[in-house]
């Protein structure tokens, strides 16, 4: 058997024996649309992983992770979808900011931020698009200054911001040298939500639900030393936090969209709805 074999029958088997007892229900629970599923009960699932060494396990072990390799992870994240486990809580923590940290943050940065969210103590969201300028990350307005003592004050808003409103921190690109434009002078800043001068309101979407968040900063305050790379640089580290962002993880995701086809399929052969020719025409042979 190989390493990657003897690996996924390890998280295998490992589901098998601990999506049971009081995390039995979570099966399913807190997909796309149902966000809001039995939230705290998820986080406590995320952190009985972390407590057995399943959360972030494509990091290195040095910095709490498995050091799992590309195919490792893989099959972790096949497996985890296979399994039908509850939607992670900690997915913009454990894969895009952690790795972002990895690569360029400071050692004391890597102290601070990387245990709690191997832990799943502390959550993260993502401060990139804007009101006015979508997801052209180039064109954003929110801009932070120094203050007399050298922090940053941040002052801006942004909007699509998945699960601000369960997060405690917020990775935030802003513009920090006035008079740039574009792709320049642009910084990337880790800022406290729980602090005056943040307001999140959360988006009714169509499911009723509200994964997305709006987030004002008004004179937000965050220390001189949370800037990740240096001021100015703020591009290529938000470029190499989408790159982290549409790695492996994402296969997890199309697992389960598929299973989800799935279930629908069956469930329309099960009830005859397959037998409309309409509906016919568009099933799998």
């Amino acid at each position: 058997m190989s390493s990657v074999e003897e690996f996924r029958a390890e998280i295998r088997g490992w589901l098998a024996t601990h999506l049971t007892g009081e995390f039995a229900g979570l099966r399913g629970r807190g997909g796309p649309g149902r966000e809001h599923e039995a939230f705290a009960e998820r986080l406590a699932w995320e952190r009985h992983m972390a407590a057995e060494g399943w959360t972030c396990v494509g990091w290195p072990k040095e910095y709490g992770g498995r050091g799992a390799s590309l195919e490792e992870q893989v099959a972790f994240h096949e497996e985890y979808a296979l399994a039908d486990a509850p939607a992670r809580v900690n997915h913009i923590g454990e894969q895009l900011l952690g790795p972002t940290l990895v690569a360029f943050g400071t050692p004391e940065q890597r102290a601070r931020f990387l245990p709690p969210i191997v832990a799943a103590e502390e959550l993260w969201c993502q401060g990139y698009s804007e009101p006015d300028a979508g997801s052209d990350l180039a064109n954003v307005r929110t801009r932070a200054e120094r203050d007399d003592a050298g922090d940053w004050t941040v002052t801006g808003q942004k909007i699509w911001t998945s699960l601000a409103h369960a997060s405690q921190w917020c990775f935030v690109v802003a513009r920090t040298e006035p008079g740039s434009s574009r792709h320049h002078g642009l910084s990337y800043l880790l800022v406290p939500l729980d602090q005056p001068g943040v307001e999140i309101r959360p988006i009714t979407q169509l499911t009723g639900t509200s994964e997305f968040n709006e987030v004002f900063f008004d004179g937000a305050r965050t220390r001189a030393e949370n800037i990740v790379g240096a001021p100015g640089d703020g591009w290529r580290v938000a470029m190499a936090t989408l790159g982290f962002e549409r790695g492996v993880s994402t296969l997890g995701q199309q697992v389960g969209f598929r299973r989800e086809l799935e279930t629908l399929i069956e469930e329309a052969r099960r009830n005859g709805a397959a037998g409309d020719p309409l509906i016919r025409d568009r099933l799998p042979p």
